[in-house]
């Protein structure tokens, strides 16, 4: 629990908290941001919104963060205890595994994923999956089938993916400890009816739309929206590059370490440092790995980006491997680590403190990153935080519950704030297809600028002119314009500080020039 507070106790809202708890807010009280476009698409989180979110009827958002935090944090280390010891680790060494699994997630990812930070419906998912792991290498196969049910009632790509690569074990082993599908019938019945509850949301995401939004939503959310995680071969070739490195650094040092463990548990199971059963983790994650090859193997097939490719790749190839070859290394090295300190050599014993000098240099880093930059993570794209801050709380405190702002295209944290809807930002994107659509028309319609050399520019809506912001504001109902002070625009000014402007929308007459 230390390790993941300092790894994700940033202040509230932190990057997806402001996504998944105005959405949870929403869910139980429609009158919360009335008119938010993005609040009113479909709800793809229900046991997310019914659990999490019911906090949000007699605590505020800042309030239920913490306490949902507490709650993710606890479930994912009670999750991390129960695998250290199915996988043979001493007692006192999952601490040392854990700094090492946020260490090596953090800094050795290939697609951006993460698993300790705000709260949100993964967070659960993935303590269930550490779950499912455990009974995984203990050769509990019921409870893991139920786990990964429950994983993807959570949350349906990471529970999805966990179960099919647990499939993919189960195929692998040997007959002798292999259970018959007979023999696991209840357990995946249970499990697939977890399951639903999180599939079934996701399915009827798109059953009321056409192919064609279909398939420009898959588009607009692939290539448009989340390719550093979905189609990383589009990112600039320096990003890509970087993220190669050091994923290549990390599956090397898995393959090095799973090779190891089952050289010592062929010479002397009883000197291994990991359990002979832990070899399934290290399946796991070979299977993962193989996921995220597919993956790589479709974005590479299409360098055209053409929407056919998107309807595969929005699938989240990456993320698994992007957990399960850290939890491999971060188990192994924890093991080790663990061995070298009960060997009577000084030279051995050294070595087991590098394992721990590098997650405390870490963990290290990571406080005192907040310590000099205490600014919660959803508000590190905004100039002047704390003047955006004083804006939205004018809002909250002076503007009609049903008011509506237009914003900078990086103020995810409005709703949260002000505790009033916007029209769009660049972070709320919806999950059907056909309000992905229309978001994406209004993020171009309101920030895109056109350049003389036909090249676009995404701006504040400062430098838009009043002409066309107001435009705007009435296009979509927006009775308030929140942004830069500098430049000015020309409307009437209802709030300003040094850094941000609050304007009241012109009704009922021309806009300005």
């Amino acid at each position: 629990m230390a390790v993941f507070f300092v790894e994700g106790g940033a202040p509230a809202p932190h990057v997806n908290e402001t996504h998944y708890l105005a959405k949870a807010k929403h869910y139980w009280n429609p009158d919360f941001c009335p008119g938010d476009a993005f609040l009113d698409s479909a709800d793809p989180f229900w046991v997310f919104y019914a659990t999490v979110g019911a906090l949000t009827r007699w605590f505020s958002l800042p309030a239920v963060a913490w306490i949902g935090r507490a709650a993710a944090w606890s479930a994912l280390a009670a999750g991390w205890v129960a695998v250290a010891r199915a996988a043979g680790l001493p007692r006192g060494a999952g601490a040392l595994a854990a700094a090492l699994l946020v260490a090596l997630v953090d800094r050795g990812n290939f697609a951006g994923e993460w698993i300790v930070g705000g709260v949100e419906a993964k967070c659960f998912a993935y303590a269930l999956v550490l779950a499912e792991l455990a009974a995984l290498v203990r050769g509990h196969w019921n409870l893991a089938w139920l786990a990964g049910g429950a994983a993807s009632a959570w949350h349906a790509v990471v529970g999805g993916w966990s179960v099919a690569a647990v499939a993919i074990v189960w195929l692998t082993e040997s007959r002798a400890t292999r259970p018959s599908v007979r023999a696991m019938a209840p357990a995946l019945v249970g499990g697939g009816l977890l399951a639903s509850l999180g599939l079934a949301p996701a399915l009827l995401l798109d059953r009321q739309a056409s192919p064609e939004q279909r398939a420009e939503a898959a588009r607009i959310y692939v290539y448009e929206r989340l390719p550093h995680h979905l189609a990383p071969l589009s990112l600039d070739n320096a990003e890509l590059a970087r993220r190669v490195v050091r994923f290549a650094l990390l599956l090397a040092a898995w393959a090095a370490l799973w090779r190891q463990q089952r050289r010592s548990v062929a010479r002397a199971p009883e000197q291994a440092p990991l359990s002979a059963s832990s070899d399934r983790l290290f399946r796991f994650a070979a299977v993962a790995v193989a996921l995220a090859g597919i993956g790589l193997l479709i974005d590479a097939a299409n360098p055209e980006r053409p929407a056919a490719a998107a309807r595969w790749l929005r699938f989240y190839w990456f993320r698994l491997a992007d957990v399960a070859a850290p939890l491999a290394v971060a188990v192994a090295i924890a093991g080790w680590t663990a061995r070298w300190l009960a060997v009577p050599s000084r030279g051995w014993q050294w070595a087991a403190c590098l394992p721990v000098v590098a997650c405390g240099w870490h963990l290290m880093a990571r406080a005192a990153e907040r310590w000099h930059a205490p600014c919660p993570p959803a508000d590190r794209k905004i100039e002047r935080p704390a003047e955006w801050r004083e804006a939205c709380e004018w809002v909250r405190k002076h503007a009609p519950a049903d008011a509506v702002g237009l914003i900078d295209r990086e103020g995810q944290s409005f709703k949260w704030h002000a505790e009033r809807g916007d029209v769009a930002n660049w972070k709320d994107l919806p999950q059907d297809a056909a309000a992905v659509v229309a978001w994406f028309d209004r993020c171009q319609r309101i920030w895109t600028q056109r350049q003389p050399d036909g090249t676009t520019l995404r701006t504040s809506l400062a430098f838009l002119g009043a002409r066309r912001v107001a435009e705007t504001a009435q296009r979509y109902g927006a009775t308030l314009v929140v942004t830069r002070a500098s430049p000015p625009l020309a409307l009437p000014v209802a709030f300003a500080n040094d850094a941000y402007a609050v304007y009241r929308v012109p009704r009922g007459e021309e806009p300005p020039p």
